[in-house]
Parts: C-alpha cells; sequence; structure tokens
C-alpha cells in the first residue's frame, strides 16, 4: 500500500453538533481510532479541527527532549498553512497500522534519526487535505471559488478580494467539509519550516514543573528497586529479607528469578530497604573486557568464522599499502532520568497496563506481553515525558521488571532502576575489534580496501527479525558506518558477529561511533603516505556532490591548510545526512572543533543546531574518556563516578554551519550525526600533532 493511499483510503471523520458523520472514500476504519483526541472536528488520523480554531494534531513520537513533537507539528502546520504555536501536541495511541513509522517498517520507534524524516511524507498528505478541507469549508460559507482561495496564518485567503476567514471562524461554522484528493505546497511556501519558533515545554522544564515518567506514579501504586549482582550472570541462591522487611514504608519482598525486589510506599523507603538486604548471589562468571578483545580479535583472523559481507565489487591482490587495526570498548547509556515503568492489572488480571518514559510503545508491549504471559492485544501501553533517551529507552527492559513485580503481587507497582544499577547491569554499546586493509596505486588514487570488523548487535541479540541485509542476517546498528563514501575499484567490507554478555542495546551514533573511526583515521593515513593533503585526497575520491561540499564547508570554517597547525579531518553520509567535521589540537588539547552538515530540509533551526551540538560534545567524550571494563564477570563500576565523562573544562569552541538545501528537499537524520566524525577528527588531529598512531578508544593521549 503506498503512502497515499495510507490516508485517502480510510473515513474522514466529521461533526456537525453532537452527531459525527463518516465521509467514506473507500472501505476501512475511522483514521482517528479511540483513545485518540476526540475532540472537535477530525480530519484524518492526525489532525482535527478544535472548536477555538485550533489544530489537534496526534503526534506519534515520544517527548524526549529531542523536540521531535514540535518539529512533526511544525511540518503538519506548514502544510496546512497554520500558526505552529496554535497546534495543540497530543499523543498518538498505540496503533501501528495508522501510526507507525515507515523507515521503522512501521512500528511505533522514536530513535535512530528516523522519526522527522519517516513521518515526513505522512504529515505533508496529512497537512493538505486538513488545508483542502479548510478551504472547501470557507469557499462554501463565503460562496468563493476554491481555486481562488489559500491558507496562512491561520487562515484562508481569497486571492481576489483580500478577505480572510479564520481557522476559528471556520470551526464556528460547525462542520468542515471534505475534499477529494489534495495537492502538496510547493516547498518554497513551507514558510515556517527552517525557523525556530519556542518549544512551549520549555519553560515547565526549566522552571521544574515538567513530570516526567518517574513523576507519574499512580496514587495507588507502590515503587520498587530491584537488588541484582553485581556480576552479569549472578542468581539469588538465598535470600534473608528479614531486616528489610523491617524498614519503615517497606511493604513487599518479592524474589524474582534474577533480582530480588523490595517494594514501598516511596523511593527513599525501598532503597533503604534494598540496603538491608542479605542475598547470596550465586558464582560469578569469568567474563572480562580483556578477554572479549582478544574473543574479538580472533575472530577477524579466523576464516571460519561465518561473516556477513557488506560490499563486495573486487579484492586487491599485492601487498596492501597501509594495514591497520582497532579497538573500540563498550560503551554506556548514562540518562538523566532512571529507567522508570509503572504496570497495573486489568481484565482480570489477563492484561496489563504498562506507562513508562519510553522510546517505542510497540516494543514495550512485546516486552509486556512476554512478561506477563498474554497475547499483545492484551496489553496497553502509555507513554511520559522521559528525561533523556539516546536509544536506550528503545528496548525499555524496564517494563519487564515492572510487570513480573506486579503480576507477583497482584497490584499497582512502579518499579524505577537507579543509574548505578543500569551502569553495571545495564544494556551497553558492544565493543569492536577492526581490521582495514588499503591499497594505493602508482598515481596515488585508492585502488583497493577491505575492512572486516567484529562485533555484537542490538538487533542481533533482542530483535534478530529485524535484521536486514540480502540473507536476513545483516545488523545495521552493527555495520551503520562502514559503507564508506569513497570510490574504489576493488572494496570489500565485511562483519562478523560474535555474540557477547552484557546485553547489547543502542547508543547514540550505534556502530557509526566505531566503525566512520575506522574509515576517517585510515583515509587520513593514507593521505599522509601518498603525499597528498588529507582535504584533498577526499575529495579526490568522493562523487556525492553534496557530502563534497560539507568537507570543503567544513575546511574553510577551520582555515584548513593554515600552516603549523594540527587538524584532522572527518567525513560521512548517514542517515540522508552529509557531515564533516575539523578537529585540532594544541597543546595536547583539542581547540577546536568546525563541522558542517547538509541535512535535507530544515524543519526547527535551532534545534537540529542543537543536537548536532550535543552529538558533537559525546563524540568528544567517546574520543578521549569513555569506555566500561569488565572483570571476573562484573562492570569495574562502583558508582556513576566511575564511568568517565568529558567535563565542561575540557569542551572546546564549537562552530556548526547548516548547509541551506533545495525547498523540495526532505528532512534527513540528525540527532545521531553529531557523534561519529569527531572521533576520527579528533583521532587525525592528535596523530598530526603528535606523530603517533592511535588504535584504540579512548585515546591515550596523556
Amino acid at each position: 500500500m503506498s503512502r497515499r493511499t495510507r490516508l485517502s483510503r480510510r473515513l474522514f471523520l466529521a461533526s456537525a453538533g453532537g452527531m459525527t458523520v463518516a465521509v467514506g472514500l473507500g472501505a476501512g476504519r475511522a483514521l482517528w481510532p479511540t483513545p485518540g483526541p476526540r475532540a472537535g472536528q477530525a480530519v484524518n488520523a492526525w489532525a482535527a479541527l478544535l472548536d477555538d480554531g485550533r489544530v489537534a494534531f496526534a503526534c506519534p513520537a515520544q517527548d524526549l527532549g529531542q523536540g521531535a513533537p514540535l518539529a512533526l507539528s511544525m511540518i503538519l502546520a506548514a502544510e496546512i498553512g497554520a500558526d505552529p504555536g496554535l497546534v495543540a501536541v497530543q499523543a498518538a495511541p498505540r496503533d501501528a497500522g495508522t501510526y507507525g513509522n515507515p523507515d521503522f517498517d512501521g512500528r511505533m520507534v522514536t530513535a535512530d534519526s528516523k522519526t522527522t524524516r519517516g513521518y515526513w511524507p505522512l504529515l505533508r498528505l496529512a497537512g493538505a487535505e486538513m488545508r483542502a478541507a479548510l478551504i472547501a469549508t470557507a469557499a462554501r460559507m463565503q460562496g468563493w471559488a476554491e481555486a481562488d482561495c489559500s491558507t496562512a496564518e491561520h487562515s484562508v485567503a481569497h486571492r481576489p478580494s483580500g478577505a480572510r476567514v479564520s481557522f476559528a471562524e471556520i470551526a464556528a461554522n460547525g462542520r468542515l467539509r471534505m475534499p477529494g484528493t489534495p495537492g502538496l505546497r510547493p516547498g518554497v511556501e513551507l514558510t515556517p519550516l527552517g525557523t525556530s519558533p519556542d518549544d512551549p515545554r520549555m519553560r515547565a522544564i526549566v522552571t521544574g514543573q515538567k513530570r516526567f515518567g518517574t513523576d507519574r506514579r499512580a496514587t495507588d501504586a507502590s515503587v520498587a528497586v530491584l537488588a541484582r549482582s553485581q556480576h552479569l550472570d549472578g542468581l539469588p541462591l538465598t535470600v534473608d529479607d528479614t531486616a528489610a522487611r523491617a524498614v519503615p514504608g517497606v511493604e513487599a519482598v518479592v524474589i524474582l528469578d534474577d533480582a530480588v525486589a523490595v517494594v514501598a510506599r516511596h523511593t527513599w523507603a525501598a532503597l533503604k530497604g534494598r540496603e538491608a538486604l542479605v542475598v547470596r548471589w550465586s558464582d560469578p562468571g569469568g567474563f572480562d573486557s580483556e578477554t572479549e578483545a582478544e574473543t574479538l580479535r580472533a575472530a577477524l583472523d579466523d576464516d571460519s568464522q561465518k561473516c556477513v559481507t557488506l560490499r563486495a565489487t573486487g579484492v586487491a591482490t599485492g601487498a596492501p599499502t597501509l594495514t591497520a587495526r582497532f579497538h573500540a570498548p563498550m560503551l554506556k547509556h548514562l540518562v538523566p532520568e532512571p529507567l522508570n515503568a509503572q504496570a497495573r492489572g486489568k481484565d482480570y488480571g489477563l492484561g496489563v497496563t504498562v506507562e513508562s518514559a519510553t522510546q517505542s510503545l510497540d516494543l514495550d508491549m512485546r516486552f509486556a506481553a512476554q512478561t506477563w504471559k498474554t497475547a499483545p492485544f492484551m496489553v496497553e501501553t502509555i507513554a511520559h515525558p522521559a528525561g533523556g533517551a539516546y536509544g536506550r529507552r528503545v528496548l525499555n527492559d524496564v517494563v519487564r521488571d515492572a510487570c513480573a513485580v506486579t503480576k507477583s503481587l497482584g497490584r499497582p507497582v512502579q518499579v524505577i532502576r537507579p543509574l548505578v544499577d543500569e551502569l553495571q547491569r545495564g544494556q551497553v554499546r558492544p565493543a569492536a575489534a577492526q581490521r582495514v586493509a588499503a591499497w594505493l596505486a602508482p598515481d596515488g588514487t585508492l585502488s583497493g580496501w577491505s575492512h572486516d570488523f567484529a562485533s555484537d548487535g542490538p538487533l542481533a541479540a533482542q530483535l534478530p527479525a529485524s535484521l536486514k541485509g540480502a540473507n536476513g542476517d545483516e545488523d545495521n546498528t552493527a555495520t551503520d558506518g562502514a559503507y564508506h563514501p569513497y570510490r574504489v575499484p576493488a572494496d570489500r567490507i565485511r562483519w562478523t558477529r560474535v555474540a557477547t554478555q552484557p546485553v547489547p542495546g543502542f547508543l547514540r551514533g550505534v556502530s557509526a561511533g566505531y566503525t566512520v573511526w575506522a574509515v576517517e583515521t585510515m583515509m587520513e593515513r593514507l593521505a599522509r603516505t601518498a603525499g597528498q593533503d588529507p582535504l584533498a585526497f577526499r575529495l579526490a575520491h568522493i562523487d556525492d556532490p553534496r557530502l563534497a561540499t560539507v568537507a570543503r564547508r567544513a575546511a574553510t570554517m577551520a582555515g584548513w591548510g593554515a600552516p603549523d597547525r594540527a587538524l584532522g579531518l572527518g567525513v560521512m553520509s548517514f542517515r540522508g545526512s552529509h557531515v564533516a567535521c575539523v578537529a585540532e589540537v594544541r597543546d595536547n588539547r583539542v581547540a577546536g572543533l568546525w563541522l558542517a552538515a547538509d541535512v535535507g530540509r530544515i524543519i526547527h533551526r535551532d534545534n537540529v543546531v542543537a543536537q548536532i551540538m550535543g552529538g558533537m560534545v559525546w563524540g568528544l567524550s567517546m574520543a578521549l574518556v569513555e569506555g566500561l571494563d569488565f572483570a571476573n564477570g562484573a562492570a569495574r563500576a562502583e558508582s556513576i563516578w566511575d564511568y568517565p565523562v568529558i567535563g565542561a573544562d575540557a569542551l572546546p569552541p564549537l562552530d556548526i554551519a547548516l548547509i541551506e538545501p533545495d525547498p523540495e528537499a526532505a528532512p534527513c537524520g540528525v540527532g545521531e550525526i553529531g557523534v561519529p566524525t569527531v572521533i576520527p577528527a579528533v583521532c587525525n588531529a592528535f596523530e598530526c600533532a603528535t606523530g603517533r598512531v592511535f588504535d584504540r578508544l579512548p585515546l591515550e593521549v596523556s
């Protein structure tokens, strides 16, 4: 079914007084499903005209702090001709058939730089339908010809007379007239896009009034925290909960397969009760980071290991000009708000309602159905605003904990997972080993490329049905960034999955955080080997004009070519966007970062810049300090202070430039793209400054 059919073959709804009239354009169901927004007059599943003239928008994106709901509402408003400040954003219900993201195989997921670009065509069509309905209704009211009318500034304008009818006046008319198939606006008319209207959520956030998932525990719900062994395979063997039950406010202790839950009236009592538990855990396993690094490295050298070929245009012969190996460690998500989920049994205990700060209603449903042992249609999932996500709340496994405890007790419980628990036993960005070989022709051009890398992947470990590729065996969250943008006759790229014991999860930048590092560091070394300027060397092998443009722009911003400066470059094409970053090292510190990006159509300009800037800081932290090690089956971290992140005192000036796109361009990904190119740019700058070779992250630059 085409995206266009997805809207127009459904039913339109129109309200007249107390009655609802369905105007059918073909067999189907109402576009505004219960329990979605029902006030006003619904034109389709996405948009309704409220009685006061505002536009209600059923938003499929979760409120994670990154601005996706505002960006999507701006797209809808631009196509309608509405004032973005008069669009009321309401959460869409979990209905993947209606609100699923086409770029996520129809799932409701807010992640991976796919939200704005995935919903762009659907929201433009939805807005065009509403615009056509408003014009048709205003024309009928005033006796105008529809062809003489347009929408702007939250009103319908009659071009010959200059008269206007506001959306509020149309709403007061009583009933919208439903049009036939509308057309889209030309891109140049989407004037609100590329501006930076105020986000109405900001005042509530900065004044502390905004309520996040942890704040939304029901008055009749208890709160629980879980005790788990610090060791990856530790299970509770014996539990003495006498002292825990004696803590004031503790209501119950629940022993689960892999944890012990302390349930209380408030969080402090649950935490103190957990401290009072006496648990004998099973013996620790032997997982450690050094052994895993050797296992990953050995997998690259073992020809019997099954690998996934990502690209194969030939195999270079003869001795390579350069070879290199790279190692990237496990990384952690440190989200500001702890993971949380509340569960409540329903339908005589056969079903469950789950409320959580999440990135995916659909995947929350999956976890809940599995744990509650019920059918998916017996699960209701509700999303609350999240205090940061960065990919960690996609596979929101705290839902399992909440459902397990609630099912055991038979009453509603909210589970909160403290940050140190997540640090020690939560999901990780897996470690990776890489081996790159490259061949230069006599004229100094790149003639051969071989990139092999080994890692685990979140999809392979947790969602194997979502694997991609010709044979259904590629985990794109483990291979992202390896598809380099350079022209090379003999090009071979292969990934080997090596399962790891810590549970793999999604982290901002995903695998591009290490694959782009290897690719771009190797390109810089090849340029120096060939006696060429690293920028010119790359440009000689780039065919995409958009990528070449951002590379030149970032270089110009940084003053590339000036003598006696240690500069490094990193470029990539990722999630449809094109990015280049230049770093400068001076006095053994990163002295500046310059980044140019072509992100397609810019929706909310300030939010795009903020997303990229946050990613750059994270990329710098990955390059210089971040990493999680394990020994004797446990993370080497007793508290969040043991996981290093970059401090404000180490941040250099950041300069970001956005390339203005073609007016007809669609938006591309933004959330992930600030991270990956910073890492090789910084690495290359340090190699230029010191003459050393860096092949492990974080870079040992001290």
